[in-house]
Formats: C-alpha cells, structure tokens, sequence
C-alpha cells in the first residue's frame, strides 16, 4: 500500500494537498476495515521452527511432536482439600466435562466398567496373543472370577469377564495405556494429596477455541463449589493461550510507555501538542499498514512477531523526529526533508536490508517479522517525507537546544575505537558454549511451569515424546511387519534392562500376518465347550455362563482380519492415528521407548543393529541439530549485513574520509549486547537474532547522522536533538520488553537496551566529525 501510495505522488507532483490527504485517509481506513475483519493473531511456536527441512522423516517426526496427540492435552491437577473432597472435585469435573463438545475425553482413573460395550472387543483373540485355552488355564481364569464376585467388584466389570475371563482385551488395553505412578483412592488417580486428570481438547482447535476450552474447564470446577480446592492446569495448550496473554499484555505496556514518553518529548521539548498528534498519526498509520500487509501475505499475524514489531515501529519515530528537530522558524519542513532526505533514505534501506535477510531461512515466523519491519520502515519514512511537510506548512518549531557537545580528536578516537570492539570480542572469544541450539529455548514458559509439567507428565505417563524409531512404506502391511521386526529386536532391551518398555502401532493394529496366525491357533468349539465344562467342575457357576465366551471364540475364527478402517469409531482411535498415520501417499509407524534406563547402553545396543541404527531418531538432538544449522546459516547472513555496511561505508568514504567511522559503532553494539547477555549467563538464541537486526539498524542510523553533524561546537545540533530523544524513546520502551513475563520479548528487550545504548554513546563521540 506504501509503495502505491508513493508511486502516485511521486508522479502526480502537483497533487493538491486535499488529494493527497484524501488518498492517505483512504489507504489508512482500507488498512483499518481488512485488520478489522481479517485479523488472526497466533502464538504457536512452530512458527519459529525451520520449515524447509530437507530430511522428510524429521519433519515428519517433529511435526508429530508439536501436532500430535499431546498437543491439546491438557493435564489437570486438584488440591488444598481432604482425599474424599478432591475425589468429589475429580469425578465432578470429569462428569461435566464430558457433556461437552469440546473436549475428546476426560481421564482420571483406569476405568474399564463399559469395556463389554466397546468395539474391538470382539476382535480381542487377534489383537492380543493369549492362547491358554487348556483345562488348567480355564480353571484357573474360573477361580480368579470368583475372587472378584466376593471383593465387592462393580457388576458392570463382572458383567465383561463372563464374556472375557482370560482378560484378554483387558491385557491389550493394558499394554496399549498409560503407564502411570499415580495411585488410585475413591476411584480416581492421586499423587500424594493431589487428585489428577487428563483432558484432551478436540483436534485442530484455534488457540481462540483452545481459551475457551481453558475458561470452560475453570469455570467448571468453581461450579463444583471447590471451597479451598485448587485447580493447577498445564500443558502445550495452556502454554499457548497463556502466552497469548502476556504478549497482548506486553503490547498493551510498551504502547502505554511510548505514549506517555511521546507525551512528555512533545510537551516539554518541542512544546506542540500539535507535533505530538502528527507523530502519532505516522506511526499508528505505518503499523496498521504493516499488520494489514502481513495478514494479507501469511494470512495470520505471530504474537511475537506483533509484539517484537510493533515496539520496533516505535523506533521508527526517529524519523518524524528528524523532521521536527530540523524544522525550526528560519527553515520549513520541507527544507528540513530536503536537507536530510540522503541519511534518512540510506538509514531506512540499510534497516531494510538487514530484515531482509531474515527471508529465505527457513523460519516462518523470521520471514513474517520481515515483512512487517520492512513495510512499516518503508511506511513511516514515506509519510515523513511526502505527508509531515504538508502538514506543517505553516507549523513553527520552537524545541529546546540540546548542544553537541565536544569532539574527540584522532587520537582519541583511535584508542575508544580499538577499547569498545577488542574488549568485547575477546571476552565473547572465551566464552564455552554461547550460542544455545537447544529446542527447548523455544518454549516460552517460566522454569516454574516447566518444572510442574515435567512432574504431572511422568505421574500420569504422559512425559515428552524424544527417543523414536520409525518405519515407513507407500504399503500399510509393510509397515506394520516392519514396525514389529523392529519391536523385536526392542524386547532383547527391556529384557536386559536397558529401556522400560515400548509403544507402537503394531501392539494396537498387529500386521495380517499375526492376526492370521492368532486366528489359526484358537481351538474350535467342540473342543473349547469341552475344556470349559471340565474347567467349571465343582464350581459355583451355571452350565451356560460362558456361553457367550465359547461363542465369541468361535466367531474370532472365521471372523474378517482386522484393518485400519475398524479402528476408526474406537475410543482407540486416537492413539493408533498418533502412531501410525498416513502422509503424502507414504505410511509413517512411530515405535516409542518409554523409560530408558541406561542411555548409553541404549545407544551402543542401537548402534549394533543395522535396523536399529536406520530406524532411530531422538527429536531433541534431532531439532538441535536442525536448529544449529538454520542457526549457522542465519548468523552467516547477519555477519554478511555487517560487511555490507562496511563497504557501503567504505564507498562514502572514497569522497569523505570522516565516512569511515560510519560502521565502527554498529560493529560495536553488536558484540557489546552479545557479551552483556554472556556476562548474565545466558546462551545467544535465535531471538537474539532479531534484536541484533534493530541493533543494526539503528545504530547505523545514529552513526550516519552524528557523522553529518557541522563540527562548530556553537551550533546548535538539530541531528543530536533528534537521536538522543530516539535513543531515550527506543530504550525506555524496550525495558518494557526486558522485563516481560515471556522469555522471548525479555531476550529482545535486553539486547536492544544495552545495544542501542552503546550504540548511542559510541556513535556520538567516534562517528561525530573530528574537528
């Protein structure tokens, strides 16, 4: 819209001044009505993952990891009462929660009370192997049957072992669950004197239905009349709407702080109520621009990438400042915009450039910051050059002075020069381990939240999913054999000790050949009614008991072999599509270990298994990787920023030589912010990435206009009093950022406080012609 905008005026010169106004209010009100009807606002982290990854099953797998079952899984946890008032707010929860749409199911107890009702029951004799169907067996299935008739067990569970007595379906269940270490009182799971549950959030919901699916499970308990009962929810879901949150909240502070900061510039140093609406009139415009372009382009806007751009904008103030501060009674805006139109268009293009780099890296969200930053520098400096002249036609600007202050000599900036960048790169030079590739940076919760979900993941066996073997095939069957190849070898591990267990598709859906061979191996009726009437001998049952038992066994021999299709109306369902899904045209088999023991013995064993070694993939050390690689790749671009600024300055220099000292500064703020965040001990990230980009930027800016200054220590300095109030404007308003409660805005926060003040500081007395 800017750049239609500027072609228009630039080639209709003689616009009256109402046609110009009239195509801005157009241009702004169309920004205003798209957002208005069109904005989505997102805060799902993905987005700042790598998204062309070239290894298809890694992208297979981490797409899993952020989109699979446990992505709206919500993990619920109640207390402050008495045992028998938790259960009460258990089972209460649980009841209401599943009269409703939105959520998949509710879990907080082992409860197979309805298991004669479900669907795969009667495919029980092919999904799981048991086949002891001899006398003594039956008989001593027979006896622990009675033992549940005299230890008071619900009729409804007693109702399925008449039709199950091995428990076969209830050993494929069992195999299949949740391994939990919550124990059960009053019928629902507890850890110590919390009362625990499981929640799942139906599939693919927007983060919009994901908060009210939050309000609703809150709203609920209450309901419940908890008293001193508390409810402690966690989870990816809850994560997300959280983050949400505070990023809205963050915006909402660092917008208050630039208002009240652009409040009291205007009054107390141009003293213009009048400079202060224009100022805000540019700025509100080129962000509504920006959002409207963006949404446009991704069709959603990041919550960091709006919270991080929307705060960057207000850097763009520097612009009308520059304007306002080279106004004055002897000189018009117009002229002012004449005389400092070359650095303000090379400051802008080299800002652009340094964005510009973020596009083509793999990084979604990078991309989508951009464009947002790229479009909203190209709109605030249009509107300062074609709009803020024409609207202080007749404006005069009486602003306090703000002298320049002394020069350093050669000398001395020669020694500065060599202090502010050695220092710096030699400490950074020491540092172990600074650049952080670690996935988990990308999580925006506090270390407290992390540590409360980690506990109720290993209480209810729900922990992150890392270490994974996979198989895949154009053929479903294939698969599946593969998949149990696999799981064979896997057992030799658990029966030395080297891993817990694992859980894969084949245990849910065996392959044909396994279901085929099951079905061969039940006895027929005859001889099944036989050994059950022998069984039964002297015991307390009637003759017909298992009928149905004899019967369902008969079925299972002559019954269709199981497909993927039967699966698809169990409360199965779910878990299965978790591990074996369809992608592409291609089948994807995901076999998890679940509790590794020895990790080193996992890995050597892996490493002497030539299916082993090809089929594993541990995520986190996988995305680690990836990330590092993205990482190296967009450092690469930033340091090629750097050098070409270097040699743009080096070509100003050709006809100034005072041109040179241009760079210095922004070479400085870089590595001075770098070794700030190092001396705090934290590890550079990606984040960081963008803020050094601001960094650059802006203090490419101050340097280019310090180095414009006239030396005469009398004059009045109209640059001087323009980035000192941007530079005061900038670090106030990202202090808000450095203390948000979202880790991602306070990395940004930090880095671009402490780099633009040093940015600042070193600008003004190096890049500041030397008398």
């Amino acid at each position: 819209m800017a750049l239609v905008l500027s072609q228009l005026l630039v080639n209709d010169k003689k616009m009256t001044t109402t046609s110009r106004n009239f195509l801005f209010f157009i241009v702004v009100a169309a920004s205003a009505w798209y957002l208005n009807n069109n904005l989505l606002v997102v805060s799902n982290i993905e987005q700042f993952m790598p998204a062309n990854i070239q290894n298809k099953n890694a992208q297979v797998l981490i797409d899993q990891s952020q989109k699979g079952l446990s992505a709206n899984l919500i993990l619920a946890q109640i207390s402050g009462s008495n045992d028998k008032e938790l259960s009460r707010l258990s089972r209460a929860l649980k009841l209401n929660l599943e009269k409703k749409e939105s959520f998949n199911f509710v879990i907080n107890s082992q409860n197979f009370n309805n298991l004669k009702h479900e669907k795969l029951l009667k495919y029980r004799y092919l999904l799981h192997n048991n086949n002891t169907f001899d006398i003594g067996s039956l008989r001593h299935n027979f006896e622990k049957l009675l033992t549940a008739f005299t230890a008071d067990t619900p009729s409804e569970f007693i109702d399925y072992l008449l039709i199950d007595p091995q428990s076969v379906f209830l050993d494929y269940l069992s195999l299949n669950q949740i391994k939990t270490t919550a124990k059960q009182k009053n019928g629902v799971w507890f850890v110590d004197n919390k009362a625990l549950l499981m929640i799942q959030i139906q599939k693919n919901s927007t983060i919009e239905q994901q908060d009210l699916a939050i309000k609703t499970i809150k709203n609920t308990f209450e309901a419940n009349k908890p008293s001193s009962a508390k409810l402690l929810l966690s989870g990816a879901s809850i994560v997300a709407v959280e983050m949400r949150k505070n990023i809205l909240n963050t915006i909402q502070y660092a917008s208050f702080a630039l208002i009240i900061i652009m409040f009291f510039v205007f009054v107390f140093i141009y003293r213009s109520i009048y400079l202060l609406l224009l100022a805000i009139i540019t700025l509100a415009s080129s962000v509504l621009i920006s959002m409207s372009i963006t949404q446009l382009v991704f069709s959603q806007i990041h919550g960091i990438v709006l919270a991080f751009g929307i705060t960057a904008l207000g850097v763009c103030l520097d612009y009308p400042l520059h304007v306002f501060s080279n106004t004055c009674t002897k000189v018009s805006a117009r002229n002012a915009v004449k005389k400092i139109l070359k650095p303000l268009r090379i400051g802008v293009l080299t800002s652009i450039f340094a964005y510009m780099a973020l596009i083509g890296t793999g990084f979604d969200g990078l991309t989508q910051l951009a464009i947002f930053a790229s479009i909203g520098l190209l709109s605030t400096l249009f509107i300062s050059v074609y709009f803020l002249p024409l609207w202080m036609q007749n404006t005069k600007i009486d602003k306090r002075k703000i002298p320049i202050g002394k020069c350093l000599s050669l000398k001395s900036k020669i020694f500065m020069s060599l202090l502010v960048v050695l220092l710096p790169a030699i400490f950074l030079s020491q540092q172990v381990g600074l650049f952080n590739t670690d996935i988990s940076q990308l999580n925006p919760a506090s270390i407290a939240s992390k540590k409360v979900d980690a506990n109720l993941r290993q209480a209810l066996g729900a922990e992150e999913i890392d270490h994974i073997f996979l198989a895949s095939d154009k053929n479903l069957a294939k698969v599946l054999t593969k998949t149990q190849e696999i799981q064979q070898q896997l057992k030799n591990l658990v029966t030395q000790d080297i891993i817990g267990g694992t859980m894969g598709a084949d245990t849910l859906l065996p392959d044909r050949k396994t279901q085929k061979y099951r079905q061969e191996q039940l006895p027929n009726k005859e001889k099944l009614k036989n050994n059950v009437a022998l069984a039964l001998s002297k015991m307390p049952f009637k003759q017909d008991a298992f009928d149905n038992f004899i019967n369902d066994i008969s079925s299972s021999k002559t019954m269709p072999l199981l497909n993927y299709q039967d699966f698809k109306e169990s409360f199965m369902a779910d878990k299965l599509q978790s591990l074996l899904f369809v992608q592409d045209g291609v089948w994807y088999s995901l076999i998890r270990v679940i509790d590794i023991k020895n990790i080193n013995k996992f890995k050597q064993q892996v490493n002497n298994s030539y299916l082993l070694k090809n089929t594993y993939y541990s995520i986190s050390a996988m995305a680690g990787n990836i990330m590092n690689n993205y990482l190296k790749e967009t450092w690469t671009r930033l340091f090629a920023m750097l050098l070409l600024l270097f040699a743009i300055t080096l070509w100003f220099a050709y006809k100034n030589k005072n041109r040179i000292w241009i760079v210095l500064p922004v070479f400085s703020g870089v590595l001075i912010s770098l070794s700030f965040q190092a001396l705090l001990g934290n590890s550079i990230n990606i984040f960081h990435l963008l803020s050094l980009l601001l960094v650059i930027g802006l203090g490419f800016d101050y340097s280019l206009f310090f180095n414009y200054e006239n030396n005469k220590v009398i004059q009045l300095s109209n640059s001087t009093h323009a980035i000192t109030i941007s530079a005061i404007t900038t670090i106030i308003t990202f202090s808000v950022l450095a203390f948000s409660n979202v880790t991602v805005l306070s990395s940004i926060g930090q880095i671009v406080v402490i780099g633009v003040f040093a940015c600042f500081i070193i600008a003004k007395f190096i890049s500041t012609p030397t008398k």
